[in-house]
């Protein structure tokens, strides 16, 4: 029987082979992990903006749908400006005859600015914004037979006629990724 060489150890051959093996599967590994990362991050903005524009239209929404409660028939204009980035509203939520007191949910005038690509709203203590990186905001008006109501800003007789809100918010999450809802709001105190 002849001898064989004792082979205790790897070569340097076997080594940079199991080296170089392990480097590709590792850098697999990493950029799976890294990709499922930045779309978790991705997702994760995206849907911070989401929730933020819901939050505003439903806020919108209601105040649009309050609009022209007059319980006591004080006879104020539920609408007082209208036009395609901005809207002011008014309702006498507590019954007290009054639109203009402490109340700062009865004369709303909410206001896009696309230059800093803001919506605020001003309940009379002065404007604050409730919603960043809005790209786009538009506002239509609709009489009780679905006829758009124009030229914008309404006049004060086409005020009166507003009976639905169209809303058309587009917002940019983070990632750069458009975030875009609508919504057609009925005004029910018309």
């Amino acid at each position: 029987m002849g001898c064989r060489p004792d082979r205790r150890g790897m070569t340097l051959v076997e080594m940079m082979i199991s080296l170089t093996l392990f480097a590709v599967i590792m850098g697999v590994v990493f950029t799976f992990l890294n990709n499922s990362r930045q779309t978790y991050v991705r997702t994760s903005e995206r849907v911070q903006q989401q929730q933020s524009i819901r939050a505003v239209i439903t806020l919108l929404t209601r105040e649009i749908r309050s609009t022209g409660c007059d319980p006591s028939a004080n006879g104020f204009d539920p609408f007082a400006f209208a036009d395609d980035t901005s809207l002011q509203c008014r309702a006498d939520l507590d019954g007290n005859g009054d639109i203009l007191g402490n109340n700062p949910d009865e004369d709303v005038t909410y206001s896009y600015n696309g230059l800093t690509k803001e919506l605020s709203r001003d309940g009379g203590a002065g404007a604050v914004v409730i919603l960043r990186e809005i790209t786009n905001l538009t506002l239509s008006y609709f009489d009780e037979d679905g006829v758009v109501l124009a030229p914008l800003p309404l006049s004060a007789a086409n005020l009166e006629l507003i009976r639905f809100v169209d809303m058309d918010i587009t917002g940019t999450a983070s990632t750069g990724e458009e975030v875009n809802y609508s919504t057609r709001v009925l005004v029910r105190n018309g």
